[in-house]
């Protein structure tokens, strides 16, 4: 694991800054806002990214934060691309990018309202224990 890579991306997902004009949705890995969806930062915007994401476009081949988004033409698949970044194995990629998949976490959480800040807390933990856990914040997501 980037343990500063993941840091790093947690300390930028606790305050998005508005110019970069994308939300927060865990329900997509980068794509066009849909009318009904939230983008759970404080700010509008016209498109939203889950955590892969915002690693693909802001997280820097050393694991800083980029001066500059990435171009979306650079990055590919997404989950592999944020993965290779933070130097997560498959398992825990999984765990973190797409936990709505996994068998370790609970079926009724509505994963398109999980704020960046609750994102940020995951991956605060998994710098320290090596686990996506995201029970850490299911209770608090509704």
């Amino acid at each position: 694991m980037n343990i500063d890579a993941i840091n790093n991306l947690a300390a930028f997902l606790e305050n998005i800054p508005s110019k970069h004009q994308r939300g927060f949705n865990m329900g997509s890995y980068m794509g066009t806002k849909d009318p009904g969806e939230s983008t759970n930062v404080g700010f509008q915007c016209n498109s939203t990214a889950c955590i892969a994401g915002w690693a693909c476009l802001v997280l820097g081949e050393n694991g800083e934060i980029r001066s500059t988004p990435r171009s979306t033409r650079e990055i590919g698949w997404y989950e592999e691309f944020a993965g290779d970044l933070l130097n997560l194995d498959a398992a825990t990629r999984l765990a973190l990018f797409e936990p709505m998949n996994s068998s370790m976490v609970a079926d009724y959480v509505d994963w398109y309202k999980v704020t960046p800040r609750q994102a940020a807390k995951v991956l605060r933990h998994l710098a320290k224990t090596g686990e996506a856990d995201w029970s850490l914040v299911m209770e608090v997501v509704e």
